[in-house]
């Protein structure tokens, strides 16, 4: 088990949830949720202005960050806080498992993970949110329906990870990634654990990937598959969470109709702060390696990295 280092204004965040009964019901107030968004802004803001990168080096000691990994390891080419913190990963930092086998899911980001094969057990276990629901999540019914019922993968970004986020499986965007307006509580577990609605009130945009599928015949474990193809296994929702002073969400591969993506292609990145993607997938489409299950019963999350294997096509 590992204790996660909480910067000063998560911890403000977890003293308003739960430091009494009275502040509960006024974080649930439009004052005070405007207040987060305002703030949540005003910071983004300020740490994209040149002088904040006088913040830069303090994060890297307290972090103990590994320069190495980094495409620009020195730090004074940054032109503020936000441009480092977005910073990107030498090509050859994340190797991508099984890269040409498109059946095989991988983690969209450096994460604490949790996957569920159900989002009934997700909500049973780890998402606690009185209104959480597959509909309330991505606003739209039509696409809810098609998602009830199935599995569910939860990327939790702590401040002092690597905020860009990237492609879990192979495929091709569809349509324009909708934007849904909310407010920016705390992701932290602290808060997912009870019964707010982070993920169905912060603001968050929806993309929709179409998996490529292949007919892939492999031995192993004493079996052969037949080759034929998992008709549920054609559709992936990818949603990526804002939280508590994250100014802003950018697509990058997944903000363009039609754009055909590799697992670990780069979809897009967060400004400053923690935050949350979700992945959905049909009912039957997949499994999620046993590990990462096992864990997530239990209520604990798991460290991965963007490429690692999660799961895979049935």
């Amino acid at each position: 088990m590992t204790w996660e280092d909480m910067p000063i204004y998560a911890r403000i965040g977890m003293h308003l949830l739960f430091a009494s009964m009275l502040d509960r019901r006024l974080l649930k107030t439009h004052k005070i949720q405007h207040l987060f968004s305002v703030e949540s802004v005003n910071q983004g803001k300020h740490f994209d202005a040149p002088e904040s990168v006088a913040h830069i080096e303090h994060f890297v000691k307290t972090y103990k960050l590994d320069l190495s990994e980094l495409l620009q390891p020195d730090l004074t080419q940054y032109k503020s806080f936000n441009d480092f913190f977005y910073r990107r990963l030498r090509p050859d930092a994340r190797p991508i498992h099984e890269l040409e086998n498109p059946n095989i899911i991988v983690s969209s980001a450096d994460c604490r993970l949790c996957v569920f094969e159900s989002i009934s057990a997700a909500t049973q276990v780890w998402i606690k949110g009185k209104s959480f629901s597959v509909q309330h999540l991505v606003q739209d019914a039509d696409l809810a329906a098609q998602f009830e019922g199935g599995s569910i993968a939860l990327f939790r970004l702590a401040p002092q990870d690597y905020h860009r986020f990237h492609s879990p499986i192979t495929g091709t965007v569809v349509g324009e990634p909708r934007k849904i307006d909310g407010t920016y509580f705390t992701v932290n577990p602290m808060a997912v654990n009870d019964d707010l609605d982070v993920f169905t009130e912060n603001v968050r945009k929806v993309t929709i990937l179409n998996l490529e599928q292949r007919t892939v015949h492999e031995r192993g474990e004493g079996q052969e598959t037949n080759g034929t193809r998992n008709e549920n296994f054609d559709q992936c929702v990818f949603v990526s969470i804002g939280a508590l002073l994250v100014g802003s969400i950018q697509l990058t591969g997944a903000g363009i109709p039609g754009k055909q993506v590799k697992k670990g292609d780069e979809l897009g990145y967060f400004a400053y702060g923690g935050s949350t993607c979700i992945l959905l997938f049909k009912a039957g489409a997949m499994r999620f390696d046993e590990d990462l299950v096992a864990n997530s019963q239990k209520g604990l999350e798991t460290l991965v990295r963007i490429g690692e294997r999660i799961g895979k096509a049935q």
